[in-house]
């Protein structure tokens, strides 16, 4: 919640149970683009644990990044199959 909060989420907006149980939801978006946050609490294509371990950590600045595989990136987007996937991966297979 203190992250939300950072990010300029009201406090009251919703609580950790409704965020971590609304599992309807696969989307959490909050702000308005260009300026918003997209929390996906499930992807199409791959299962967390497996991504989880084939992740790569890579330090961006002074921040630790966890990235998932490219593989697992590929099978995401295939099966997400909205056009901008599709495009991205013309380009991440190249």
């Amino acid at each position: 919640m203190n992250a939300f909060s950072f990010f300029g989420l009201p406090g009251d907006a919703f609580s950790i149970e409704e965020f971590l149980n609304d599992m309807h939801q696969d989307v959490f978006t909050f702000g308005r683009p260009p300026v918003a946050i997209d929390i996906l609490t499930t992807v199409k294509g791959i299962e967390f644990e497996e991504s989880y371990k084939s992740a790569e950590l890579v330090q961006v600045g002074d921040v630790l990044v966890r990235l998932i595989h490219i593989s697992h990136l590929v099978k995401a987007k295939r099966a997400a199959g909205r056009h901008k996937d599709l495009d991205d991966l013309e380009n991440l297979e190249k």
